[in-house]
């Protein structure tokens, strides 16, 4: 019998959902100051009245902080997780930001094409994507509806698993994590969804996968263990 495909949708969780915001800052560290320069880094490259593509927008974290740091931007986000999106709908909800904000419950394909972005955001989402066509086909319908020379952020975990930097950096990852963290059993199972069903490339296919999509002027802007960060321009 084969493996059930993994299903990021199914993934998480209501349960997941409610405890996301703790559990991802205690997972990754820096994942504050990660998604703070991505923040700052799209805001200085992007004009002042803007609508901006999140993609994976999770319980609202960056599509909060992208509306409170531009009051003249406009947020479309979406999230194929109704669990989240509605985590993120109840976050917002009580904010003056809320009608600058639109979330949808779907994939970058649900998104209209009519009015192009002006920029876009696609933190920690694309790694859940095989690369087996499907990381090149969402990068591509990304890049269908920018604008000509709208930035786009992408930080994704990267690297060839088990090769001799890949296994630097987790054996360093779970060393911080037992430091940590309390719960033994959990870190072994949130390493284990890392091993099963995180589908890990190396910065050149990443640079690949964005030239691909029509991607250009590509920097590395993060690094922090098996995490990278890029900013790359609509040609």
């Amino acid at each position: 019998m084969s493996e059930k495909k993994f299903d990021a949708a199914e993934h998480f969780s209501e349960d997941l959902a409610t405890i996301y915001d703790e559990r991802i800052r205690e997972i990754i560290p820096g994942y504050e100051v990660m998604h703070e320069i991505a923040k700052h880094l799209l805001g200085e490259n992007t004009k002042r009245k803007a609508t901006i593509l999140v993609a994976g927008v999770g319980t609202g974290h960056e599509t909060i902080a992208y509306a409170q740091s531009r009051p003249e931007w406009e947020i479309v986000g979406f999230d194929p997780s109704k669990e989240m999106i509605s985590a993120a709908r109840e976050k917002i909800s009580p904010l003056k930001i809320r009608n600058r904000i639109k979330l949808i419950q779907g994939t970058i394909e649900d998104i209209e094409q009519n009015n192009l972005f002006d920029g876009a955001a696609s933190i920690l989402v694309m790694q859940f994507l095989p690369d087996n066509g499907d990381k090149q086909n969402y990068l591509n319908e990304i890049s269908k509806r920018l604008q000509i020379d709208a930035k786009i952020i992408l930080i994704d975990l990267e690297g060839l698993k088990y090769y001799e930097n890949y296994n630097i950096f987790i054996s360093a990852w779970k060393a911080h994590q037992s430091a940590t963290r309390k719960d033994k059993d959990q870190i072994d199972r949130d390493f284990d969804h890392v091993d099963k069903n995180l589908e890990f490339v190396p910065e050149e296919r990443l640079r690949e996968l964005l030239t691909n999509a029509g991607f250009s002027n590509i920097h590395k802007f993060y690094k922090s263990l098996l995490l990278g960060g890029y900013i790359a321009t609509k040609s």
